[in-house]
């Protein structure tokens, strides 16, 4: 009786092998079509199509929460049919359609449609006459909603719900936007704004796998508080926060959330230093964006030691500067 069950066992595992195979074949295939699919993206930006294009910053955030999955070792199909959402975008604004459609799946394979509530919201602000003025938080919003839904389907609402403020952010974003529109025929007399960008260490401003300030970030942050309000006339302050892909959660998404926090905590400090709340926008990468990329064979002193350049926060400043801004602030 135990050898017949032990056939059917290492038949199992057997036939399990080429399975296996194939999935990371699979993975690998979606690492290469997303970096084709970003380099796409960043010749359309560096060729002058404004990096807060609706359809631009929608294409790169399919691929960021695509990124993210593969990473994951996703299998609900959510990254293929993400990878072609984004790949859509990015023909049609490469052949310069002239009309590029702005409909957005509530839920596309591996997903479920959450929260029509937050759709409702996001149909009203795209149907505004000021919409220019928000595409990005707009196009955010409704890929990240796409995103919850994924997580609902893999985890349950109860798992899911956590992420509902990240959405319900870049909604309150778009709002600001629009209520703080300058009209078009005016905004397009000005010269395009320059671009400032400072990167903050994270670990010289947080804990490991943590999102609290430390107390010794809080000098780089008042200098940099009182270099933004002598800076000159700055239209919006991005904050954008980074993390390894090292997760004491063990998955990736960890490192999303704490990249979310960890721009929150910058932006509340500047808040509380009358840095006006509606000019900046948080948000978090994860660790999709590395600098460097180390060994995993690494021990985690190591490994950690290696990997500091990714833990990071970028902020990148859109106006017009009267004063360079104190880059001894920003290490």
């Amino acid at each position: 009786m135990k050898k017949p069950a032990f056939l059917l066992l290492f038949s199992l595992l057997l036939n399990s092998v080429p399975l296996a195979l194939a999935d990371e074949e699979a993975q690998s295939e979606y690492f290469q079509q997303i970096t084709a699919l970003q380099h796409r993206a960043e010749k359309l930006a560096s060729n002058g199509l404004d990096s807060n294009n609706y359809h631009l910053v929608k294409s790169r955030t399919w691929l960021n929460f695509a990124l993210s999955e593969a990473y994951d070792k996703d299998t609900s199909g959510f990254i293929p049919a993400a990878i072609a959402q984004a790949a859509t975008s990015l023909d049609a604004l490469e052949n310069k359609q002239a009309v590029i459609s702005m409909d957005t799946p509530t839920q596309i394979s591996g997903s479920e449609s959450v929260r029509p509530d937050l759709w409702d919201k996001i149909a009203t602000l795209k149907k505004h006459t000021k919409f220019s003025c928000a595409q990005r938080p707009i196009a955010e919003a409704e890929v990240y909603l796409v995103w919850i839904g994924h997580e609902k389907y893999e985890s349950g609402w109860s798992h899911a719900e956590s992420y509902v403020n990240g959405a319900e952010d870049r909604i309150y974003a778009a709002k600001v936007a629009i209520d703080n529109c300058t009209p078009p025929a005016v905004k397009l007399a000005q010269p395009p704004p320059p671009l400032e960008k400072i990167t903050l260490s994270g670990d010289a401003m947080f804990a490991f796998n943590s999102a609290k300030l430390i107390p010794s970030a809080l000098w780089r942050l008042d200098t940099l508080a009182d270099d933004i309000k002598t800076a000159g006339q700055l239209e919006e302050i991005l904050l954008v926060g980074h993390t390894d892909n090292i997760s004491s959660k063990g998955y990736p998404k960890h490192n999303q959330i704490i990249s979310e926090q960890r721009a929150e905590s910058i932006k509340e400090y500047l808040i509380g230093k009358n840095i006006p709340a509606e000019k900046i926008h948080a948000s978090g990468a994860g660790s999709t964006q590395p600098l460097v990329k180390c060994s995993t064979k690494l021990k985690k002193a190591k490994l950690v030691a290696c990997l500091q350049p990714n833990r990071r926060v970028e902020i990148i400043l859109h106006g017009v500067k009267t004063t360079a801004v104190n880059k001894g602030s920003a290490k």
